[in-house]
């Protein structure tokens, strides 16, 4: 009986053994992924110091500046690695995890952290059961839960271009008569827009290479700045993007076009399109 006994308790023992080891073991490369990465690197040479490490079925971030220290927990249950309980200030902690968990599915450093960072209001449509990602980010609560059995799909950045609702200040201008520009980015467009009296430019540029998403983000410009009977000429005499320089009507477009400094502007690493518009002619 005694002899059975232990039998049993060995078993039970090895079981406990192996599902730990198991759990410390994805724990572990998630830890050396996030450990590795660049954000911890750049933080250190300001002084923040970022540390991940793993025990059984937990992973543990420490983040220390000066005599403030702090500290936060992900439990991994099966293979589901979460904490609902989050605060605001935990963020750079989750997507830290997030950036970790990204590089196991074989994503480069940052690429599903900085995907999650830009398109955040996309990723709140992701559910645990369907895309492996929950994660809600309010004013006073962050809530993580990532299934490290599925690869969360990042969002198409190509879908994305600048639409005329993403353009009040361009439309203000317009309606007041008034010159000025407005300058941002949605997705990987980035794009600059001057309203002048003679003459108005519309600059766009698209990471690596310029695609349809480009141009529609034209479109939706000229759609705000000028009636449809211009946009629809704009269509006809550029009807897709043409290499160089040219000049038909009022409008001069260029692409491939260089700005100073563009490597410490907004259109880093972009493809630019610059679009040059005669108000007198256009008149």
């Amino acid at each position: 009986m005694k002899t059975r006994i232990l039998i049993i308790l060995l078993t039970i023992v090895g079981l406990f053994t192996i599902t730990g080891c198991g759990s410390d073991s994805k724990l572990k490369d998630i830890v050396k992924k996030i450990n590795n990465c660049e954000s911890v690197k750049n933080y250190k040479e300001y002084g923040y110091k970022i540390k991940a490490s793993a025990k059984k079925n937990t992973l543990t971030i420490i983040s220390k500046m000066g005599d403030t220290k702090s500290k936060v927990d992900f439990n991994l249950n099966g293979d589901i690695i979460s904490n609902e309980n989050l605060a605001t200030e935990d963020l750079m902690a989750t997507l830290l995890v997030i950036n970790g968990v990204g590089q196991t599915y074989g994503y480069k450093d940052g690429e599903l952290s900085q995907n999650i960072n830009t398109f955040s209001d996309e990723f709140k449509k992701y559910t645990i059961d369907n895309e492996g990602l929950e994660l809600v980010i309010s004013d006073d609560k962050v809530s993580l839960k990532i299934d490290l059995s599925k690869k969360v799909p990042l969002i198409d950045m190509n879908t994305f271009y600048l639409k005329t609702s993403d353009l009040d200040m361009i439309k203000e201008l317009v309606d007041d008569k008034e010159t000025g520009n407005q300058s941002g980015k949605i997705g990987n467009i980035a794009y600059d827009i001057f309203i002048g009296n003679e003459e108005s430019t519309i600059q766009i540029g698209q990471d690596e290479k310029l695609s349809d998403s480009a141009y529609k983000s034209i479109i939706s410009v000229l759609e705000v700045m000028y009636n449809k009977d211009i946009v629809k000429h704009f269509q006809e005499v550029y009807p897709k993007f043409i290499d160089g320089k040219k000049t038909i009507d009022a409008f001069t477009i260029e692409k491939n076009y260089i700005i100073e400094d563009q490597k410490e502007s907004l259109f880093k690493d972009t493809e630019i399109v610059l679009i040059t518009i005669n108000n007198n002619i256009i008149k």
